[in-house]
């Protein structure tokens, strides 16, 4: 059937319509009557708010629905031309018949209404789309305590009406009235009706499907079967056709479906959880987000998490957890919270779960020796056994491996993650002071001091993925740290120094130490990668959590595998666990960018800028060192080979006419080049001195 032309309504409305306004003058009058301001459709339009928020990823790709109204479902508003032609004849057909030609108020159906009024029967009947639509929009129309409307409320109703068609048009009113009305359950306006009871969008509704839109209007929890029997009615009425089996099977399949419709798309609920934790942005003020998160990078760490889980599963690792940050914004690039589906927890946040931290908290301990200038990279510790007394008793640390290394270097005591060492370096520290380090770091809910003792080293305090992930972020930041945003256009508004650009780049040089590391990890490892980074690795008591955390000039990564419920792993380590997932995502970070096979610029500042002395151990930390032996080196003689042709080769990082090798404090030739040495049984100190006697570099090595 045509859609009725837009027009005038006839005098005979007119003249209904005054009559009854006339009768009630004296009533608005006498009681009075509350000015009502009537929106215009723009303002309606701007104020309506679907039950979800749109949540899109930095290049403007749909991500994430995230439901903030849990009264009701509604989808984003429809405008008047997303709506099939023959919707619209059905919704008018079934709701106010001559809606196009009167003007707000049905005098027939009015007077019909009225008379079945005083006889006790329902004022609904009379109710024109327009009335229907004042009736949403002004709070004081809705029935009270009684399911009818009264006869005062049902007046001021039409007056309503007649207002809204005097400056809104049909267009604007029908489409406004079917956004707004609710349709089934908890389904309020066309697009959540279409979706949750069709799966589609309502530019693709059948002729069919809108009857039975339109017949759920009038009662929309009514049983299945009434519906039925006004969807027949309603296609008998429009198409002359009384065959009701199609319909009929129509109602039942879309009515016993489960409305609570799933939310798509979502790939990422608890990355959207945490952007309105954090962020506490206000979920009323804006129906679409843009976020800071890269889907592209998204699913590539996915499946790169879910892949080394599963190889892990013989090792009793059960999920795991990904964050990556842009260093300079700060800005969450990638967040993986669990192994998805597959996870025992698919719904908890792990990388906002505390955890024992291991072995990743020794950096920070280190760097505030450097920050007080207690020690240097090349200052010598002792990694012997030692015992501590504490409140329970006498603590005694052992290594991860068990075995010792006599005097080290805090270079390989933090490069090979050396526990005794860093044991020794706290004690250097006042423990309150450093527990304050770490909270202005970002970490949050310490214990007192006391708590945790000379185990603090060892990371034996609880933190997240994600504040611990940010706290190496500074170290990739020269020592100022900022807080992390899940939002590309929100900036830190605070910035605070920690460590000095020295110190934290005394850090990070260690960190990228692959010599210095092999003396715990070996040279080849997940560790090593062929552009500048800094890493770190950690396994909390008992094998319960695995970290591994580093920076590269561009980003920072964090990575933890284990059991949610804190069970142990089986022979996992840091190497073996979490670096693996750390390695691959980094790489994966890198495919586009330009790799650089030493520390970026930024991260090597100048004696000029920082005025560092001769003395303050940063100038020969990275570029003069022994390079062989390495320190811990056992070398074997072979009786095979006559001892004359026996020889160790010493090498140094840097050499200068002006420095000297010494062999157990005795002086044995020029380091101006490399030297060999024939070798004897002992054990040996091999130094690098310069002409004032300055200790430049170590190396502690055996000959059996």
């Amino acid at each position: 059937m045509p859609r009725p032309l837009l027009g005038k309504p006839n005098r005979f409305d007119f003249g209904i319509i005054r009559f009854f306004i006339s009768t009630i003058v004296i009533y608005f009058f006498a009681v009075g009557s509350s000015l009502w301001a009537l929106p215009t459709y723009e303002e309606v339009k701007s104020s309506y708010k679907p039950s979800d928020i749109q949540l899109f990823d930095r290049s403007g790709e749909l991500v994430q629905r995230y439901r903030i109204q849990n009264t009701y479902r509604s989808e984003e508003w429809a405008d008047y031309n997303q709506l099939p032609k023959f919707l619209v004849e059905s919704v008018v057909h079934a709701e106010d018949k001559r809606f196009f030609s009167h003007g707000g108020v049905d005098s027939n159906a009015l007077v019909s209404s009225f008379l079945g009024n005083l006889t006790g029967s329902s004022l609904r009947g009379g109710s024109t789309i327009t009335m229907q639509l004042a009736s949403l929009l002004d709070p004081e129309l809705q029935p009270k305590e009684s399911k009818r409307k009264t006869i005062f409320q049902k007046l001021k109703q039409i007056q309503r009406a007649v207002d809204l068609e005097e400056t809104w048009t049909k267009e604007e009113i029908f489409t406004a009235y079917i956004n707004l009305i609710y349709f089934r359950g908890e389904l309020k306006g066309i697009s959540s009706a279409s979706k949750g009871l069709f799966r589609k969008s309502p530019e693709a509704l059948s002729p069919n499907e809108t009857y039975v839109l339109a017949a759920l209007i009038r009662s929309p929890q009514s049983s299945i079967e009434k519906v039925v029997k006004r969807v027949c009615l309603l296609k008998m009425e429009r198409d002359g056709v009384d065959d009701c089996s199609a319909i009929s099977r129509l109602v039942r399949e879309s009515l016993f479906r489960n409305l609570d419709y799933a939310q798509y798309p979502s790939f990422v609920p608890l990355f959207a959880k945490a952007l309105f934790d954090f962020s506490k942005e206000d979920k009323n003020s804006n129906s679409k987000i843009t976020s800071s998160l890269s889907l592209n990078f998204q699913r590539k760490v996915e499946e790169i998490l879910k892949r080394n889980v599963k190889t892990l599963a013989d090792k009793n690792v059960k999920d795991g957890a990904v964050i990556v940050l842009d260093n300079r914004t700060g800005q969450v690039l990638v967040y993986v919270p669990n192994i998805g589906e597959e996870s025992s927890v698919a719904k908890l946040d792990l990388i906002r779960s505390k955890r024992q931290v291991g072995s990743t908290l020794k950096p920070f301990v280190y760097a505030q020796n450097f920050q007080e200038n207690k020690l240097t990279p090349d200052s010598i510790l002792s990694d012997s056994p030692v015992g501590i007394p504490v409140y329970q008793g006498i603590y005694r640390p052992l290594n991860y491996d068990k075995s010792y290394k006599g005097n080290v270097t805090v270079r390989q005591s933090l490069a090979s993650s050396l526990n005794i060492p860093a044991i020794r370096a706290l004690s250097f520290l006042d423990i309150n002071e450093f527990v304050s380090i770490l909270e202005r770091l970002g970490i949050t809910g310490l214990r007192y001091p006391e708590f945790y003792g000379p185990s603090l080293a060892l990371g034996t305090a609880d933190m997240t993925l994600l504040e611990l992930t940010n706290a190496y972020r500074t170290l990739a930041n020269a020592g100022v740290y900022s807080e992390f945003t899940f939002q590309p256009s929100k900036k830190s508004s605070s910035t605070r120094t920690i460590f000095s650009p020295t110190v934290s780049y005394m850090v990070s040089e260690i960190l990228a130490d692959r010599e210095a590391r092999s003396l715990g990890f070996g040279w080849d490892n997940y560790l090593s990668t062929s552009y500048y980074t800094s890493v770190k690795t950690g396994t909390s008591q008992d094998m319960r959590d695995n970290w591994c955390i580093g920076y590269s000039e561009f980003y920072t990564v964090g990575v933890w595998v284990g059991n949610p419920t804190g069970a142990p792993m089986l022979d996992v380590s840091g190497i073996t666990g979490a670096a693996p997932v750390w390695r691959e995502a980094m790489d994966v970070l890198h495919e586009s960018l330009d790799s650089k096979l030493k520390e970026p610029d930024f991260k090597n500042p100048t004696d000029t800028e920082f005025n560092l002395s001769k003395d303050s151990g940063v100038e020969k930390t990275k570029s003069k060192r022994i390079l062989t032996p390495v320190n811990g080196s056992i070398f074997a003689l072979d009786p095979d080979i006559p001892l004359g042709r026996q020889k160790i080769l010493f090498t140094f990082s840097s050499y200068e006419v002006s420095y000297s090798y010494y062999l157990n404090d005795e002086k044995i030739g020029s380091a101006g080049g490399p030297y060999l040495w024939e070798p004897k049984k002992g054990e040996y100190r091999l130094q690098v001195k310069d002409r004032d006697g300055k200790v430049l570099s170590l190396s502690l090595f055996e000959v059996r």
